[in-house]
């Protein structure tokens, strides 16, 4: 009850002071690790506005992200129909799988300090309440030291009993500066209180944040889960249909005259190409990530899938020339995409080697390069020269390069340049004609026909190189 009295007391004497509270526009999305670093803190306890803010910015970005994945979990049901369409959003996708790991990372970050921030205000609490019980100890004793002067008369006997007007003076500023003492400690009491308040209820709201923060980790690392479910669904959807969807690529490049013309330029050069001993591989280092004729998903794959980082270096097999090149697609693509021509549909930006290995003679396509790297048509190669850089361009979900492998036969590299007429698959057709007619182990090395690149490159699907 007394400090009760002592704290209404203080409330009378201060009810003049005012507060002004100016708002301030937050930009949470640009400054999510320093907000949630903040929020997460004992410091929140004096930014409780912007963490109150902050916390419903999160709540929200993660009810956002649940109602985008209902949106395409409803899109899924009528795939098979929509594959183009569904293919195409796989970027955006992936996208958002980063935006909501790095969510996640600031969620499990924003729970463990704030476990450590409950803790230390849980300490300064205690510390809080030892000193606010000694400021109102002192301003008791105070009170009755004072109790001397309450009445008038004994104040009078007081100032009278000066000896002189210096005495007097310096009685009347005893008076004052007890009174300046007595007011400055109930000020101290008065912010000693409002600070133990505001740690009280920064404990109990950053107790049910980190509840709400639990939750909303749970959702966000569902819909993270779910996300790449769907993309695998959208993804195997279309290596099912993809013989489908790309049998309808051009076969025959679009600029096929002026190609000639430029081949019969070089004939002569052509003869002497000199043959390699054998294939080295387009990189340096690499993993394997699809190996040839079909997809484990289901859905026909002719070459084998190189991949590594963009603007890495492709290099020639081995000694020859190119035949065909193509460029005019964006580095980046998407599955699906039918970027290709004047080249393949769906193969990006692209190049084509004549080779010769141990006098045989083959066709090496180089699929999805980055866009302005391919060398022109009719450049002569040496084995390790580098004849593009690697991209994701056209029908790609990733850095990589689609090689295939076509034996030609045992001519010269100049006597199926001279016979070439522009067919980009060189005589082995595609889709599945090409793995029950074309391929090489099949039909006893009939030329023409479709190595195994695996096999030519001497890899594994699976592996790093």
């Amino acid at each position: 009850m007394k400090r009760k009295i002592l704290l209404f007391l203080a409330v009378m004497l201060f009810s003049n002071v005012t507060y002004n509270v100016s708002a301030v526009d937050y930009n949470f999305e640009e400054n999510e690790d320093y907000y949630s670093s903040l929020c997460s803190s004992a410091a929140a306890a004096k930014n409780v506005t912007v963490c109150t803010a902050y916390q419903a910015y999160v709540d929200q970005k993660v009810k956002d992200a649940e109602a985008e994945l209902k949106k395409l979990l409803g899109d899924l049901k009528n795939l098979s129909a929509n594959i183009l369409t569904m293919a195409k959003k796989i970027t955006e996708y992936e996208a958002q799988i980063t935006k909501l790991e790095k969510d996640i990372a600031n969620l499990e970050k924003s729970i463990k300090n704030s476990e450590k921030a409950i803790l230390d205000l849980g300490v300064q609490i205690v510390d809080r309440t030892k000193s606010i019980d000694g400021i109102d100890q002192t301003i008791k004793d105070r009170m009755v030291q004072m109790q001397a002067f309450v009445s008038l008369n004994s104040y009078i006997d007081f100032m009278m009993g000066a000896k002189d007007f210096s005495d007097l003076v310096l009685r009347i500023q005893g008076i004052n500066d007890i009174t300046e003492y007595d007011r400055d400690q109930i000020n101290l009491l008065i912010e000693q209180v409002n600070e133990l308040n505001a740690d009280k209820a920064e404990v109990e709201r950053q107790k049910t944040a980190q509840i709400q923060n639990k939750a909303n980790l749970e959702t966000s690392q569902d819909t993270v889960n779910q996300l790449k479910v769907s993309i695998t669904a959208i993804v195997t959807e279309y290596r099912k249909q993809q013989d489908l969807l790309e049998a309808k690529a051009d076969e025959i490049a679009g600029d096929i005259e002026a190609t000639t013309a430029i081949l019969k330029g070089i004939s002569e050069a052509l003869k002497n190409v000199p043959t390699s001993s054998g294939f080295i591989r387009p990189l340096s280092s690499f993993s394997v990530s699809a190996g040839v004729w079909t997809y484990p998903e289901g859905g026909i794959h002719l070459g084998v899938d190189m991949a590594t980082s963009v603007n890495t270096s492709v290099k020639a097999v081995a000694n020859g020339v190119v035949i065909y090149s193509s460029n005019a697609c964006p580095t980046y693509g998407y599955l699906g995409n039918a970027c290709g021509k004047p080249g393949r549909s769906y193969s990006g930006n692209q190049l084509y080697l004549l080779v010769s290995v141990n006098n045989i003679s083959y066709a090496i396509a180089y699929l999805h390069l980055a866009q302005n790297t391919v060398l022109p048509i009719g450049t002569i190669v040496n084995a390790a020269d580098v004849i593009g850089k690697l991209g994701s361009s056209g029908s790609s979900t990733g850095p990589h390069v689609h090689v295939e492998v076509i034996y030609l036969g045992t001519n010269n590299v100049g006597y199926y340049a001279n016979a070439w007429k522009g067919d980009l698959f060189f005589g082995t057709s595609s889709g599945t004609t090409a793995i029950n007619t074309y391929r090489c182990d099949y039909n006893g090395h009939k030329a023409p026909c479709r190595e195994n690149p695996l096999t030519i490159f001497s890899v594994l699907v699976g592996k790093r190189y």
